[in-house]
């Protein structure tokens, strides 16, 4: 039991996709692994030793060259989702197609491919946009009083479909959406359907039948926090975003205004600051850009900063410097504890999966791990809890806040429906 061979034709690999399964797809390598009796499972904190007992279980059963696919939550106390799989696929990524109806092309899909679509039933925000504005101006008031200078504050929105959601036609939008991300659906187990503050006393590890998991979280993040190849480490962090637009000179525009852009500069600046001071006790060398660019996905345009180091210690796995950088001013905010105390007491749901972590690793070390954006968590066959956040600082508009947040959702939804 292992990794399968994958012909050199093979496409994206999404054939009879089901709730179980395992697609994790970078911008060159694509996994996948089908769940059953003999996958892996843990339902704890994403600590080391967790992560080695899982690897040590594999082993136990005979399964070689294993890698682990997990989900880290936001809170990275509450219990991690981590599956390794009897049997895997990995192979490199077909080359993408453009989706009909992105901002950028001003194109609309094909209508007949509209009715082979789920249909949305409803849809319930959590909380209503007017109270998500009023969490913007309590966080502008915390600005005001010099304490914390970035909040990112989220919000969700639960939809009923008319039908099971299809992953053999989400996975490929989402893939032609995002070129340049990540796109998951990995399998979260033991959450409630209230909170996973409950989940404290339901850790748990299977050695023989999986339990059939509580959710599918799925999406195309934008964003690599760490990937891992030997001692060599690339952090690529997102901070400071605009929407598109399908008239070709506004969204040049629109591209070029994020460029210099002073409130989202000096967002992006919390963001990479941090992560550069925590990099520098873990590597030798660090190569940091002297200021972002600008990358785009379907829907927006992103600050990026590319950066890469060399790992002091090779025994920090891409997991480990994972969490040590988790959560990031990119999804949290700055200074990062009290900005997370500031989040606790806003947000009027739990994050879960949402703004965590989602992605691979095997027993080396290596591996990939993006930031769990763009997403929502299936529960149940119909029923989607959709997810976005928007980073606040002072001379944030909740107004537009509102509106980005609002169209982060509404790229899953062109997706689905």
């Amino acid at each position: 039991m292992s990794k399968e061979s994958v012909p050199a034709s093979a496409g994206w690999l999404l054939d009879d996709f089901s709730i179980g399964d395992i697609f994790f797809a970078s911008p060159t390598t694509q996994f996948r692994a089908r769940g059953g009796a003999d996958t892996l499972t843990a339902y704890q904190p994403a600590t080391r030793d967790a992560v080695q007992a899982l690897f040590a279980r594999a082993a136990q059963h005979n399964i070689t060259d294993a890698v682990m696919f997990g989900l880290v939550p936001f809170d990275s106390a509450n219990p991690a989702s981590l599956t390794i799989p009897a049997r895997y696929q990995q192979a490199l990524v077909p080359e993408r197609q453009a989706p009909q109806d992105t901002p950028a092309s001003g194109q609309r899909r094909d209508a007949a491919a509209d009715t082979q679509r789920p249909k949305v039933m409803s849809r319930k925000p959590v909380p209503a946009p007017e109270v998500y504005g009023d969490m913007v101006r309590k966080a502008l008031d915390l600005f005001a009083q010099g304490d914390v200078k970035k909040i990112v504050l989220s919000r969700a929105m639960d939809v009923v479909l008319d039908r099971p959601i299809d992953y053999e036609r989400l996975l490929p939008d989402l893939l032609a959406r995002n070129a340049h991300g990540y796109t998951f659906a990995v399998p979260a187990w033991g959450l409630t359907a209230t909170s996973s503050h409950q989940a404290d006393d339901a850790a748990h590890t299977s050695d023989t039948a999986a339990p059939a998991p509580s959710g599918t979280m799925v999406g195309a993040s934008p964003e690599l926090l760490v990937r891992r190849e030997g001692n060599r480490i690339y952090v690529n962090p997102l901070a400071g975003s605009i929407g598109r637009h399908s008239d070709p000179d506004v969204d040049r525009a629109r591209k070029e205004g994020l460029a210099i852009s002073e409130k989202d500069l000096r967002e992006h600046s919390y963001v990479v600051n941090d992560i550069v001071r925590i990099l520098r006790t873990y590597c030798d060398e660090l190569d940091v850009p002297d200021g972002p660019s600008v990358i785009g996905t379907d829907a927006l345009w992103h600050l990026s900063t590319y950066i890469t180091g060399t790992l002091r210690d090779p025994e920090v796995t891409a997991l480990d410097l994972s969490c040590a950088l988790h959560p990031t001013p990119a999804i949290c905010g700055h200074p990062t504890d009290l900005a997370f105390g500031h989040i606790r007491d806003l947000e009027q749901f739990e994050r879960e999966y949402f703004a965590g972590l989602v992605g691979w690793q095997r027993a080396n070390g290596d591996g990939e791990w993006a930031l769990s954006l763009r997403c929502a968590l299936q529960t149940g066959d119909r029923n989607l809890r959709l997810y976005a956040g928007a980073g606040t600082v002072a001379g944030s508009d909740p107004d537009s806040e509102i509106a980005e947040t609002a169209t982060k959702m509404e790229t899953f939804m062109r997706a689905i429906s």
